[in-house]
């Protein structure tokens, strides 16, 4: 009944993923903003649990503060992106999450005088960490989305958005897939005792296979041709990006089992039956997309 359940379940996300990345088909950037609307969602939810882990870890957060963040980034995104290349969009949002922080500092400071100006430090602080993880680094996939602006071959934030599911969805199934099968030393048993070190080489295969299956795409359908001749990427370069995109997201799970075993639970939470909490389904995704940010801002 639970394996029915994860699958059903997994269908189910897959199934609304991809249609809110088919959506940037839709003319006049219509579906980009529908796909912003998606992604923020995502990160609205996920912004909730991080929060509710650093409280169980008695590390106090600015909750209102720290999810309202991920809007007022947005408009940032907003304002900056139609007349700013994404290289200065990109650092203005850096500068106004340091500028958020003093915002948060403000705040806390002005509402609650009575207590110790240590307390209101350590309060932003730990609110401008919740800020980073998830919501600004995986923001940058809204970046991603509207970089078409920039690059100027059409479909291009399509491919690389496709890029980050494809590796981060491979790398996953195949571990699982792998690890269930051949088993074996575990990889990291005081995190996280299920993954196993077969699981993570077949993760590699899969992140390959994610990221070369979208070079071929690209290098066999004709208006796509023009992105790899601009990015100048060849075979070896995917193979490359595939590679170490599943490394990070393999990173990435583990980093988020880390948190969850530091605060004592299971899942993040409970939204998707079977697979726990918004964050448990894009830990991975969080680390690829920084990752293939990085990748766009080099070429």
């Amino acid at each position: 009944m639970k394996i029915k359940t994860r699958l059903i379940t997994s269908i189910f996300i897959v199934l609304i993923t991809v249609l809110a990345v088919i959506s940037k088909l839709l003319p006049h950037t219509i579906g980009d903003y529908i796909f912003d609307i998606f992604i923020i969602v995502l990160t609205l939810v996920a912004a909730s649990e991080i929060c509710n882990i650093m409280e169980k870890t008695n590390r106090k957060v600015n909750k209102l503060l720290t999810i309202f963040y991920i809007v007022f980034n947005y408009i940032i995104l907003l304002l900056c992106n139609n007349s700013l290349n994404y290289h200065t969009t990109f650092l203005i949002q850096v500068v106004a999450l340091v500028g958020y922080f003093l915002i948060i500092l403000a705040v806390e400071s002005l509402s609650k005088r009575n207590e110790p100006s240590e307390n209101h430090l350590k309060t932003a602080a730990n609110s401008i960490v919740a800020c980073i993880y998830p919501s600004f680094i995986f923001s940058l996939i809204l970046l991603v989305n509207h970089i078409d602006l920039h690059i100027g071959a059409e479909y291009t934030s399509l491919m690389f958005v496709a890029l980050i599911l494809a590796i981060t969805w491979l790398t996953d199934t195949f571990a699982y897939l792998v690890g269930c099968t051949v088993k074996g030393p575990k990889l990291a048993p005081k995190i996280s005792p299920n993954k196993t070190i077969s699981g993570a080489i077949g993760g590699l295969i899969g992140g390959v296979s994610g990221s070369m299956i979208i070079f071929a795409i690209m290098a066999n359908v004709a208006p796509l041709n023009l992105i790899l001749e601009m990015c100048n990427l060849g075979w070896w370069q995917f193979i490359l990006i595939g590679l170490i995109g599943s490394v990070l997201g393999q990173i990435g799970d583990l980093f988020e089992s880390k948190l969850k075993r530091n605060a004592n639970i299971k899942d993040t939470g409970t939204l998707f039956p079977g697979h726990g909490g918004m964050l448990d389904r894009i830990d991975a995704m969080i680390f690829v997309t920084l990752f293939v940010f990085v990748v766009l801002i080099l070429i």
